[in-house]
């Protein structure tokens, strides 16, 4: 009788263990399927030292994707770097596509498989994570149609980049001096063809022109090769044509002038398609800078007016005031209107602008003074200043 119920006090307790240990695997199971949708603890425990709560969606998005098994995934980082731009641009198709067509290029010099679908689930599970109280099927629902939207902009590009490039390099590299002689004369004769008013902002010397016909074309070829750096530097060039005063209606005549010579110099309707589809994506960054940058001070400086300056500056509040004078950025790049002022020999507009910046100004709680500003923006204004002088 004893021997019997010791074997099953054994029984008893070995049967309690699985249980135990059942439990504790299922409650693991359990909280790993609760972190990637969002239902449990967004940080999660990780030994005896809690791990750091993700506060933002970069880093619960990175969170997610270990968690759900796409830590490899790492072209989803070259997506994630460009998906605020997205969705800041949403209700603009126009912009929309413009991200997806640099973002594609991006994505060709990546090597190894990408499945898109897989950016929906870790972008949705991160959301859910970040709002929990706040997500409804409404949200899901629009995210789900954002990125779906995305993913059928991005499949049609994909794959393209890389015939597209090595097509373009292909026809560059095979012309010869008489040829690029005859692309530099005929790209300016096709624009003024197209738009006669041109011809009142191309006043540079023959080979100041065939200087830019040449970089542009090497524009076209190294967004290929460099998306990321062209993207900046497209975006500089446009807000120095902000100052230049450019009217945006002219890109879209010199594109298709551009691409009508390079048909009549080439039978590769891939290389054509190539040269064409990067001139255009070129000419939409700089248009969009420029749209962007065009602020009522910059086109008053242009003017050389103390009087269209100080209009111009007159809507603004007072504690954004020194700003506007200082300071206009777009994506990454940053212009200053007060230097650009100095710079182009827009003198009455510089007077203006540092007597503006020099004003003490009040309301019923607060002082306004741009002397800080000033200094803060440009450290070096006295010496830029005495050495232009001289």
């Amino acid at each position: 009788g004893e021997g019997e119920e010791g074997e099953e006090g054994e029984g008893g307790e070995k049967k309690e263990k699985q249980e135990d240990k059942d439990m504790r695997n299922t409650t693991s199971n359990a909280n790993n399927v609760a972190m990637a949708s969002g239902e449990g603890r967004a940080s999660g425990e990780k030994g005896n030292g809690a791990m750091k709560v993700p506060t933002t969606f970069n880093e619960m998005f990175m969170f997610n994707s270990a968690v759900m098994g796409f830590g490899q995934s790492l072209w989803m980082n070259i997506v994630l770097e460009q998906f605020n731009d997205m969705v800041m641009n949403v209700a603009n198709s126009y912009r929309l596509q413009e991200e997806c067509d640099v973002l594609s290029l991006c994505l060709a010099k990546y090597k190894g498989p990408i499945n898109l679908p897989e950016f929906k689930a870790v972008m949705l599970a991160s959301l859910r994570s970040l709002v929990p109280k706040d997500w409804d099927t409404d949200h899901e629902v629009a995210w789900g149609w954002l990125w779906e939207n995305v993913e059928r902009m991005l499949q049609t590009l994909i794959g393209k980049p890389e015939v597209q490039e090595k097509a373009l390099e292909r026809l560059i590299m095979s012309f010869t001096e008489d040829a690029v002689n005859y692309l530099r004369r005929e790209v300016y004769k096709r624009f003024f063809a197209l738009a006669p008013a041109g011809q009142d902002y191309f006043k540079q010397s023959t080979t100041r022109l065939y200087w830019i016909a040449d970089k542009i074309v090497e524009m076209t070829i190294e967004i290929y090769r460099e998306p990321k750096k062209m993207v900046e530097d497209i975006s500089a060039l446009g807000l120095r044509h902000v100052g230049y005063a450019i009217p945006t209606e002219f890109f879209a005549p010199f594109v298709s002038g551009a691409v009508e010579v390079i048909r009549g110099m080439t039978t590769d309707d891939t290389a054509e398609d190539a040269f064409r589809w990067a001139l255009t994506l070129i000419s939409k960054i700089l248009v969009r800078t420029i749209m962007e940058g065009s602020t009522i001070v910059m086109k008053a400086i242009n003017t050389n007016s103390e009087q269209a300056l100080r209009k111009a500056i007159s809507v603004a509040a007072r504690g954004r005031r020194s700003l506007e004078l200082l300071n206009i950025t777009v994506g990454t790049q940053s212009i200053s209107p007060l230097y650009w002022a100095i710079e182009s020999g827009s003198m009455n507009c510089g007077r203006a602008m540092i007597k503006d910046l020099l004003t003490i100004r009040a309301d019923r709680d607060n002082y306004y003074y741009g002397f800080d500003d000033l200094f803060t923006r440009h450290p070096d204004v006295i010496l830029r200043f005495t050495q232009d002088a001289e």
